[in-house]
């Protein structure tokens, strides 16, 4: 069984609550879903006043050493430039710069990106803030190249969000990229909440689509599709996991979702292909059956309604 992945809270003076609390909740759910990780809360004090008055005791020293796998995690504070000045706010920019040899992933939150610029890490590296700092931020980090309008920006292992409430956004992003698009659409359904993304910004996948809704039998029948990607799914079969009949299920997908039952199975079996194009060896014909379709003629029936390239030409454009 694999170590837990390890997750640094990195926690100063006025820390502002949510961009805590968002990302926590998001790992928390991550956990109860069965993700294999340990969460820490970790400070150059052991004691902190978080921005509103809420007092933090036994937190934890700063690691002396982490792993290419651990995860800092820089909520942002009230004040930032001030803050991330005082005596906790340099030992924190020390210890970071001497942990940027071990290539950990950085998360930042709202003013987070300042502790992180102020310790080298956004030299050179795409980036954003809260909107209110952009300008601030590009004057007194001029190498960085910041993005402003962005919910969150990813360069390679650092990745970075606007603040406040996006947070929970880039935390989703980033347990997708680490354990899969189908927990991070259970935590984010578990959540209540939904992914945003402007036009700069990725176009969200079939698996995280379509579930901005509060319907609980569509997320019963979108959950069933997921989890038993190599069955067919007809119509009657979905239909009677969300106990109604053929027709009330169209209608409510409609209604919902704005598309056909038959559309969304086939863009998330599509999606599952593209997975296993990109990373395996597998046939066509393999790939056909594990996306549950009866031949590679079908397969590539319903592919070509949703890609321009042939499932061939995808695998080489990916390799």
């Amino acid at each position: 069984m694999p170590a837990p992945q390890q997750f640094y809270f990195v926690l100063l003076q006025n820390t502002l609550p949510l961009d805590l609390a968002g990302p926590l909740q998001v790992l928390l759910e991550a956990r109860r879903a069965g993700l294999s990780l340990d969460i820490h809360y970790v400070s150059a004090q052991d004691e902190q006043v978080m921005d509103g008055g809420l007092a933090l005791h036994q937190l934890k020293p700063l690691p002396e050493r982490l792993n290419a796998s651990d995860v800092i995690i820089l909520p942002g504070c009230n004040h930032s430039f001030s803050s991330y000045d005082s005596a906790a706010g340099i030992r924190t920019q020390q210890w970071l710069k001497s942990q940027a040899r071990y290539d950990p992933y950085i998360l930042t939150i709202c003013s987070g990106a300042v502790l992180a610029a102020k310790a080298g890490l956004m030299d050179h590296k795409a980036c954003t803030t809260h909107f209110a700092l952009i300008e601030r931020f590009r004057q007194a980090f001029v190498t960085a190249r910041v993005s402003d309008n962005r919910i969150f920006v990813q360069d390679h292992k650092l990745f970075s969000s606007a603040g406040i409430s996006s947070g929970i956004d880039m935390t989703l992003h980033f347990v997708s990229l680490q354990f899969g698009e189908q927990i991070a659409a259970q935590v984010a359904r578990e959540m209540l909440v939904y992914f945003r993304r402007n036009g700069q910004d990725p176009q969200l996948s079939p698996w995280l689509r379509y579930r901005n809704h509060m319907h609980r039998a569509l997320h019963q029948v979108q959950d069933q599709v997921c989890r038993q990607l190599n069955h067919p799914h007809s119509l009657q079969s979905l239909a009677n996991q969300a106990n109604l009949s053929v027709r009330q299920l169209t209608r409510v997908f409609k209604q919902n979702l704005g598309i056909t039952p038959g559309e969304y199975v086939s863009g998330i079996k599509v999606a599952h292909a593209k997975a296993l194009l990109s990373h395996s060896n597998l046939q066509i014909e393999a790939i056909a059956d594990a996306c549950g379709y009866s031949s590679a003629r079908h397969f590539r029936r319903v592919w070509n309604q949703f890609e321009s390239l042939s499932p061939s030409q995808y695998r080489q454009a990916c390799q």
